[in-house]
């Protein structure tokens, strides 16, 4: 059970901190040996970090949820579309949300067996952990944005897109490549965090989908009660590292200082690597 926990662990907080949680479950499961039912067990640990994200988030997605549907009242009650999308920031962002999500989507689809066998390759998560790690510490030459959530355009929405797909990638972080995309676009910090979030929901949603196609017909090896640690300790975790990250982006804690810890466990893994412990 205690590899389950650890697991659980591992993937709630490196989901949502800016370090890879692909790169790091690729390694544990070499290191702890799992090899049967990794398609089942990455579904429970993703449903985990997803229910502690929507918990996290519930009042935004709330709020987001509640003008989408007053903004469809108005326009097709009262013909007034012009109105809602010059004046309704919420149903512009879900839109825009929309279109992040199509465009992530999209890439995953047709490069599906790409992203998959890269899965397979420690090379591949030296690589992301490195790229990532030179995309976080480029942050820290870029002071808080003056742009908020009401300013997200449909550029941003695309770019986001984009590279949010780039994030299925092993050794990219998800939260940390479009956290810092947006940081780029002069996004202030806090909306960065939210958006980068509010638009992985979809995501993470449509991969654990997908994921379940994946395992219908397989037979569980493992104990229902270590699926339900791994699941808790996910979603505990998970939770944990959300306020943490939003403290460090509100905070004098650079953001960009999260490289460092990328460019470690890169190397670390490439010595092991080189003495063959993979």
């Amino acid at each position: 059970m205690l590899k389950f926990i650890l697991l659980g662990l591992v993937q709630g907080l490196t989901e949502f901190l800016p370090v890879s949680s692909s790169g790091h479950l690729v390694v544990l499961q070499k290191i702890l040996e799992i090899n049967q039912n990794v398609v089942f067990l990455d579904v429970v640990l993703h449903l985990g970090s997803l229910c502690a994200l929507i918990v996290f988030f519930r009042r935004d997605i709330f709020v987001l949820f509640s003008g989408f549907i007053t903004a469809i009242y108005d326009m097709v009650f009262y013909r007034r579309i012009s109105h809602v999308w010059h004046y309704n920031d919420k149903f512009k962002l879900c839109i825009y949300i929309v279109v992040t999500t199509v465009i992530t989507g999209f890439i995953a689809v047709i490069g599906k067996e790409f992203f998959e066998s890269q899965f397979e390759s420690i090379n591949t998560v030296i690589l992301g952990l490195f790229f990532v790690g030179i995309i976080l510490f480029l942050t820290k030459n870029f002071d808080y944005g003056q742009r908020y959530l009401r300013h997200i355009c449909l550029k941003d929405s695309i770019l986001l897109g984009l590279v949010q797909a780039l994030a299925i990638i092993p050794g990219i972080s998800r939260s940390g490549i479009t956290i810092s995309t947006l940081i780029f676009l002069n996004v202030d910090r806090e909306s960065a965090f939210k958006l980068s979030f509010l638009v992985s929901i979809p995501a993470i949603l449509g991969a654990f989908v997908l994921k379940l196609n994946d395992i219908q017909g397989t037979t569980l090896d493992f104990p229902l009660l270590y699926l339900i640690s791994g699941f808790l300790f996910a979603f505990i975790s998970g939770l944990l590292a959300l306020y943490v990250l939003r403290s460090i982006l509100k905070g004098k804690i650079g953001f960009s200082r999260f490289s460092y810890y990328c460019f470690l466990l890169a190397i670390t893994i490439l010595i092991f690597k080189m003495h063959n412990i993979f």
